[in-house]
């Protein structure tokens, strides 16, 4: 399966923050991911944010998901009221159908500064033969979920992520790098890049794959560089080769899963 990965771009902020349409943009993208035939993309974390309104972001998200009928879009992550409880949250789209939707189960200081509540659990689908799950910014740092994710055998994880802070590779490559070397499935990560909530945010976007996998053996399938002119990354995922991969290094097989039971509860 070939997977893309958005390239969030400083200027992108500068003009989303500034009147240009987010669905323009995100139209933009897709046109970008049916060139490259790419078959899954994840969009960034918290650029549903750049929206009043979550509901009305996801309305326009789907009806634009209608002219790309084919593709599996995670359309980055977003703020949503459920029950009088506001959570962070993320989902997977095609042709104007929600197919996953997944609640960030740990916050930072700062999301709870925002009066965010905690989901409990993480869920997967199939997309296109992969099991897949959504990891969302904050849990890619917590590696329960991960570990949980693996635990449910999923073969790709799909991250919108938002790291506060500055330019900082080795932090992120604690995220979701480490947790794919840990785990072997897998991760199609999405950088924000901006000011948000009167945080900075630097995120780079990447795809990740076991080492071995990879032709330098350092875990990277595909990662943005500054000379990219096409705003998004993607790879080829060859599932069979991953699954080959846990054959040789099973880190799941020692582990004591009942520890795991309601992890998050």
């Amino acid at each position: 399966m070939k997977a893309a990965s958005v390239v969030f771009k400083e200027r992108d902020f500068y003009n989303l923050s500034r009147g240009q349409s987010l669905i323009a943009k995100t139209r933009e993208w897709l046109d970008y991911c049916l060139v490259e035939e790419a078959e899954v993309v994840v969009f960034p974390g918290l650029v549903g944010c750049l929206y009043d309104c979550s509901a009305r972001f996801l309305d326009d998200i789907l009806k634009v998901s209608l002219l790309y009928k084919d593709i599996y879009i995670c359309p980055g992550s977003y703020f949503e009221e459920q029950n009088s409880c506001k959570y962070h949250s993320s989902c997977i789209v095609k042709n104007g159908s929600i197919y996953l939707q997944q609640k960030q189960i740990y916050l930072a200081k700062w999301e709870k500064e925002q009066g965010l509540s905690r989901g409990v659990e993480v869920k997967s689908i199939l997309v296109n033969g992969m099991k897949t799950a959504l990891m969302v910014s904050t849990d890619l740092f917590y590696p329960q979920v991960s570990r949980q994710i693996a635990l449910d055998d999923v073969d790709l994880v799909l991250a919108p992520a938002a790291i506060r802070g500055g330019k900082n590779v080795r932090l992120q490559l604690s995220g979701l790098w480490q947790n794919v070397q840990q785990n072997l499935f897998f991760g199609v990560e999405s950088g924000l890049k901006g000011n948000l909530f009167n945080h900075d945010f630097y995120s780079y976007s990447a795809i990740h794959g076991p080492l071995e996998m990879t032709a330098r053996e350092n875990g990277l399938l595909a990662f943005e560089r500054k000379t990219d002119k096409n705003q998004i990354i993607t790879a080829m995922l060859d599932n069979e080769q991953r699954k080959e991969a846990v054959k040789k290094f099973n880190t799941l097989a020692q582990l004591n899963i009942d520890l795991y039971k309601d992890i998050f509860r």
